[in-house]
């Protein structure tokens, strides 16, 4: 009843010509904020990411932009078979279907190897303790290298290759660490020395 009564004896051209522009102002404007709307989030735009791994940090670069997306360097890591500062993994990766400014992730090769320093864990430590804390320190280890004649499972020594490692020195972490640790008993030929060492009660009775 109120709209019927509100264009009751309303007529003449200037009425309703605002009539249609209120609705034309009013379309017009939805109409801008759904396009807005669609500009700003990139509506229906799908960019197809490219491979960048292998490339140097700089061409990574450059060659995201020119597809109008951004680069985010996230983590840097060492690769020996890389050179410094090619890329070594991107998020999201190559032929991933995006929208344009989308980040891309990347992990950067570092210029030369992690170094890390060397715990104190000779001749203190469990095998078990040494093994948590190498491995916290991000080092790879390989098998125990069991040492006769030390107590089990006590460590003795660490390696790296060839060479014995000392607490507070810096060290690669690109390489593997060897943990040496006593067997809890004698080698049976360093008994059988020990035997013929020392001679028995019986054979110095007989000696005298």
């Amino acid at each position: 009843m109120g709209l019927k009564r509100y264009f009751t004896g309303k007529s003449g051209a200037w009425f309703w010509g605002n009539i249609v522009m209120m609705i034309v102002v009013t379309f017009g404007i939805v109409f801008g904020i759904f396009s807005l709307l669609g500009e700003f989030t990139h509506n229906g735009e799908k960019i197809e990411v490219p491979s960048v791994v292998g490339s140097s940090v700089e061409v990574a670069q450059r060659t995201l932009e020119n597809a109008k997306l951004r680069v985010v360097i996230s983590d840097s890591m060492f690769n020996a078979k890389l050179p410094a500062g090619a890329v070594i993994e991107q998020t999201p990766r190559a032929g991933n279907l995006v929208k344009s400014e989308r980040r891309v992730y990347l992990i950067i090769n570092m210029k030369g190897e992690p170094m890390v320093k060397f715990p104190d864990i000779i001749n203190n430590s469990s095998l078990r303790e040494a093994e948590a804390q190498l491995k916290v320190l991000g080092f790879s280890l390989t098998p125990p290298e069991r040492i006769a004649g030390q107590p089990r499972d006590f460590v003795v020594g660490v390696k790296q290759g060839m060479r014995n490692l000392h607490a507070g020195e810096m060290v690669s972490r690109e390489r593997a660490l060897t943990i040496l640790v006593g067997a809890g008993e004698i080698d049976s030929t360093e008994v059988e020395e020990e035997i013929e060492e020392y001679p028995s009660a019986e054979a110095i009775e007989l000696d005298i």
